[in-house]
């Protein structure tokens, strides 16, 4: 069961009085912090996107909850309102409007109705995101809801900890996200080392599976400046306890861990890589694998859905990354989305609507349907929802969605690890170092400009220190 973490840091004033900085926003690099999710994730019809806000404070009715998404694709949007009527016809008196937005758009959208007192009264969001608006001073502690939900359908602890810091809690766990490796069964299966129990075996069964000469990779690795270059990199530093921030919350990158993180990554990509990746995004990485190019991939399932327009529906299978060293523990990225609050009025209402949708009845039902493999449940109520398991996709694929069920326990995200956590450290530059993709420019230069390991590891620490603005940590 979820206990709430009192996260401080000293260069951070604490306590919350009235917001004096609720109309400053940050520099543009920090602001885009989940726009890479959108090619992949997010893309949708942009048509749909309201924008009318609902705080009661312009205008909106009191009887109304107004709340923002970016699940802007078509069957999202109509999966949401399928549960709006159904929550509207159950509460008397009560009424939820949905106003579907766009990643791409809605941090400068959001800024302006903030600007403006025009705000939605509650939207679905990611940790940096969050943290950005918490440090900004424009969200509503949630504490009391969580401890509500946990305490009714039992929170699985680690989709809190990205929301717990400054002595508050500001995001509601919705669902969570968790990167695998999937691989292709056909050709994965010819390989002695496979299914690989070290990072050696992997670089040698991703090795032998590539033929490029028949445009045939072993895996697909990233070198873009974008998102998801910055997960798998960071993904894979994870797994060999590579640290952006130290435990004093500065910059600890140049370490040993990362040069040996960054010798594996340059290597998988030079042998087992389409070169190509060096200007890929979301799109051309999900085409890759629908294509029969790309031969596995560590990643989120989202292409799941589409997979089944190919030929290759039954080709793909999936394990946790594999561990550094045989007999190691296999770690990953994990994005959980939340539930931010705006309209501290409105807040009793807000528990209604997050509590009824945590029922798992409705839980389950609404994320097997919402993104069938992606969105995994937060609770242990919905994880055993038989609504969730019942699902067409859900069911074909049990044993990699499972699989994902067993990995989010070890899994983590920048700024919320282990030593982030024991030290109680508040590092609101977390949304920083995900919008300006800093890690991404790292494996540039350790790719496309060649550095050596050691030289981008030492290269990326004087970056990340410019770009934050964040000192040396003292654990170097």
């Amino acid at each position: 069961m979820f206990e709430p973490l009192a996260m401080t840091d000293e260069r951070i004033p604490q306590g919350r009085g009235p917001p004096s900085s609720r109309r400053r926003f940050l520099a543009a690099a920090g602001l885009t912090s989940t726009v890479g999710l959108s090619g992949c994730l997010f893309t949708g019809n942009t048509d749909q996107q309201g924008g009318n806000g609902g705080g009661t404070g312009n205008g909106g009715d009191e009887n109304t909850l107004v709340f923002w998404h970016q699940e802007s694709v078509p069957h999202r949007v109509e999966v949401f309102d399928r549960f709006i009527q159904r929550f509207n016809e159950q509460h008397e008196g009560m009424s939820v409007r949905q106003e579907p937005q766009n990643w791409d758009e809605v941090f400068g959208k959001l800024s302006s109705a903030l600007e403006a007192g025009n705000e939605p009264d509650f939207m679905f969001s990611l940790p940096a995101f969050t943290m950005t608006f918490q440090a900004q001073g424009d969200l509503v502690d949630v504490g009391d809801i969580v401890k509500e939900v946990d305490g009714q359908r039992d929170l699985y602890d680690n989709t809190v900890t990205p929301f717990t810091y400054d002595g508050g809690t500001w995001g509601v766990p919705m669902w969570d996200m968790v990167f695998l490796d999937h691989f292709r069964t056909d050709t994965y299966s010819n390989v002695n080392a496979w299914p690989a129990g070290s990072w050696d075996e992997w670089l040698e069964s991703a090795s032998q599976v590539t033929d490029a000469g028949a445009n045939r990779f072993g895996i697909v690795l990233p070198a873009n400046k974008n998102l998801w270059t910055t997960e798998n990199l960071y993904t894979l530093m994870i797994e060999n306890d590579a640290y952006v921030y130290g435990p004093d919350g500065k910059i600890m990158f140049d370490t040993p861990e990362t040069v040996e993180t960054l010798d594996f990554y340059k290597r998988m990509f030079n042998q087992a890589s389409p070169p190509d990746a060096t200007s890929w995004g979301w799109a051309e990485w999900e085409r890759s694998l629908l294509q029969g190019n790309a031969h596995s991939t560590i990643g989120f399932s989202s292409w799941i859905r589409s997979l089944q327009q190919t030929d290759l529906a039954d080709s793909f299978g999936a394990i946790q990354q594999p561990p550094v060293e045989s007999g190691g523990r296999s770690s990953s990225v994990h994005y959980v989305n939340n539930i931010m609050v705006f309209n501290e009025e409105k807040k009793d209402a807000i528990r209604t609507w997050v509590e009824w949708m945590h029922d798992p009845a409705n839980y389950g039902e609404w994320l097997a349907n919402l993104e069938p493999t992606l969105y995994l449940p937060v609770t242990k109520a919905g994880e055993n929802a038989d609504s969730y398991w019942n699902h067409d996709l859900i069911s074909r694929y049990e044993d990699m969605v499972r699989t994902q069920f067993e990995a989010l326990p070890n899994a983590s995200i920048y700024g919320f690890r282990d030593i982030h956590t024991e030290n109680n450290l508040y590092i609101p530059s977390v949304g920083e170092l995900e919008g300006s993709h800093v890690l991404a420019e790292v494996v540039q230069q350790l790719v496309v400009n060649d550095r050596s390991p050691q030289d981008a590891a030492s290269w990326g620490q004087d970056r990340l220190q410019e770009v934050l603005g964040v000192g040396r940590s003292g654990g170097l």
